[in-house]
């Protein structure tokens, strides 16, 4: 059973696939371009939708992550137009609802382990959504409030690491 997108992802990489003819039941050889998709969505099935959501989720704040560490000075110019830029919460607003409702609707997860960590991100970025939405002047607020320095930003990006490493560290522990 494939556990992981990497390792689904990884037997992709073969050329051929032995695949039965209906009219002989003979063995051919058949191109991975003609049974890629069919082959990449079994392997797929093995994932439970909330293992789905937990993978994402846990690359995107990795990647996220790795990026505010080491790219800390762009953040910090983006922070600093963001809170005078007046798309800018509803950009955000909109990004953080879809990531909410997203989550929320397929990971409602309320347990005593690491699961529980994907469920309250869903939670807080829907909630955020709407806020940023509905009241646009609490995220120019929040930016206002909160101080920008390479210290903070990389602080961010650590806590991001941390949380997606410890959502990897549960995924791969339930082998």
């Amino acid at each position: 059973m494939i556990r992981t997108p990497f390792q689904a992802l990884s037997t992709l990489s073969h050329l051929t696939f032995g695949v039965r003819t209906p009219s002989s039941g003979d063995l051919v050889a058949e191109s991975a371009d003609e049974s890629s998709s069919e082959h990449a969505a079994s392997m797929f099935d093995a994932l439970t939708r909330e293992q789905l959501v937990e993978w994402i989720l846990a690359a995107a704040l990795v990647v996220v992550g790795l990026s505010l560490l080491l790219r800390s000075r762009t953040w910090i110019e983006a922070f600093s137009s963001a809170a005078t830029h007046p798309l800018a919460p509803l950009v955000t607003g909109l990004y953080a609802l879809l990531s909410g409702l997203f989550i929320v609707s397929l990971h409602n997860v309320w347990t005593s382990d690491a699961r529980v960590i994907v469920t309250l991100i869903g939670w807080v970025a829907l909630a955020a959504g709407v806020l940023f939405l509905l009241i646009p002047e609490t995220y120019r607020a929040l930016l206002r409030r909160v101080p920008i320095t390479p210290q903070l930003v990389a602080l961010r990006g650590l806590l991001r690491i941390a949380l997606g490493g410890t959502i990897v560290g549960y995924l791969l522990s339930q082998g």
